[in-house]
């Protein structure tokens, strides 16, 4: 299987807008789960209600929430929206 990332303008768009410590560490997430989705510091799972949607979590309030669809034998993951918990997930 074949995997594949992209981004949305969206995220990109936001992670722009982010202080420079944050995006680093964005960056460092990003690239352990590139690697290892599974590590534990990600606490990479799947959003409740949802079919693909999936979140990172990047330090204590800030989320990166990815899609996960697949196409004959690639698995597409695209990086759709990165911000403070609260953000990403508005309340209820």
């Amino acid at each position: 299987m074949t995997r594949r990332f992209r981004s949305t303008r969206k995220f990109d768009k936001q992670f722009e807008q982010l202080d420079l410590k944050t995006q680093k560490q964005a960056e460092k997430a990003l690239e352990l789960f590139i690697s290892d989705a599974s590590h534990p510091s990600l606490r990479y799972k799947k959003i409740q209600g949802t079919d693909n949607f999936y979140e990172i979590r990047v330090n204590r309030s800030v989320r990166i929430i990815v899609e996960v669809t697949s196409e004959e034998n690639d698995q597409i993951k695209t990086l759709y929206i990165i911000g403070i918990h609260d953000s990403v997930f508005p309340p209820k």
